[in-house]
């Protein structure tokens, strides 16, 4: 939907920023409300953009993500839901709303969800983009299947590689850690539960991704070694993909990225939920959806005049 046809100087029941799973979720939920709605999505793909098919999603098996992006639009416009391809700036109360600033103008809503999502920090390697989502992976849960039996690289450091190395072993018993010239960080005890397994630990940094057509065929590292590697997971960390939480005032989890929410979603902001990878939980699309219905169902029923709640 153009700009041009949303009336942003209306007040909307409820502002949803970001439009995956969660977001669209509830979107369909409260448009089924007759809630007016509005989603704001800065049209960015989120996180799986790179994906081929979406796993462990009951009914969507394969799926790719832009196409169930797609069908959750369909759904939404269908009951309602009016969308603006912006990024989301500032969220502010006014009174007793909300006033959320886009790259667009600035819409005003007496409840917010926050479905923004968060990003991975990438592996800085040549011809990356070319095996990402077909060869390179960074969720376990969601792919290992995919590469069971492979011969399996994971790139990382510390604590978390040395735990996806080991859960990788689930669908495999060929699984090769490289540190890509970073110092491993690892503990005594998780260097002995790697070496238990007969995982090696290779800190050299990688040189070449070789293989064609998006398979992957071997990592060779710049001391020249080259090892059969058909996939690989990362694990580099992740970052939310903007400060809008921070900024409004709600609270984050102390050490971890995870906006604080309560049974049903909502945060420590009066009138602001928050849904999907922002909060603790599997990161998986199957739980970004029911997080995304859970907060709509709440939202509604806080927009509920009194006489009509028990």
């Amino acid at each position: 939907m153009n700009i041009d046809d949303i009336d942003l100087g209306s007040l909307f029941d409820c502002v949803i920023v970001g439009g995956g799973p969660a977001g669209l979720t509830a979107a369909v939920f409260l448009g089924r409300y007759l809630r007016k709605t509005l989603v704001i999505d800065a049209g960015d793909g989120g996180r799986n953009r790179a994906a081929r098919g979406i796993h462990g999603f009951l009914g969507h098996h394969e799926i790719a993500p832009a196409d169930l992006r797609a069908d959750g639009r369909r759904e939404a416009h269908a009951v309602g839901v009016e969308f603006l391809e912006a990024r989301a700036e500032r969220i502010s109360r006014s009174g007793d709303c909300f006033e959320i600033a886009t790259s667009k103008g600035t819409a005003r809503a007496r409840r917010v969800l926050l479905a923004y999502g968060i990003a991975d920090e990438l592996p800085d390697l040549e011809r990356f983009e070319e095996y990402f989502g077909t060869s390179i992976f960074h969720c376990p849960d969601c792919d290992g299947y995919e590469n069971r039996g492979k011969c399996i690289g994971v790139i990382g450091q510390g604590k978390s590689v040395a735990g996806l190395a080991l859960e990788l072993l689930q669908w495999s018993d060929r699984v090769t850690i490289f540190t890509d010239g970073e110092d491993r960080e690892m503990d005594v005890e998780q260097i002995s539960k790697l070496q238990a397994q007969g995982i090696a630990v290779l800190e050299d940094p990688i040189a070449e991704l070789v293989g064609e057509g998006g398979k992957l065929s071997a990592v060779r590292l710049r001391s020249g070694q080259s090892f059969d590697c058909e996939a690989i997971f990362f694990t580099l960390g992740t970052r939310r993909s903007c400060s809008l939480a921070e900024d409004a005032g709600c609270a984050i989890v102390e050490g971890k990225l995870d906006i604080e929410i309560g049974e049903r979603g909502e945060t420590s902001v009066e009138g602001i939920w928050a849904a999907g990878d922002l909060v603790a939980g599997s990161q998986l699309v199957i739980k970004a959806s029911a997080d995304g219905a859970i907060a709509a169902i709440a939202i509604n029923q806080s927009l509920l005049p009194p006489a009509l709640r028990v």
